[in-house]
């Protein structure tokens, strides 16, 4: 199974720019971080907003999220 899903995932990147999303994905991050910060700041604004009380909780997440993926990347 997993490997009909690599396959799958492969021949999806191949067709969209030759390299993995997430790489692409990456260039673009470090072509323009406050872009994708702000995103990730919106996105996190918004489900917010919409989680009602239990917004700090969310945007706690998203926090993490923001600093796991700096790590990562």
């Amino acid at each position: 199974m997993t490997e009909w899903l690599g396959n799958l995932y492969e021949k999806i990147w191949r067709k969209i720019g030759g390299k993995p999303w997430t790489e692409i994905i990456r260039n673009e991050q470090k072509q323009s971080p406050l872009v994708f910060l702000l995103i990730f700041l919106g996105s996190g604004l918004l489900a917010g907003k919409m989680a009602g009380k239990y917004w700090w909780q969310i945007t706690l997440g998203f926090l993490l999220g923001i600093l796991c993926g700096h790590f990562w990347w």
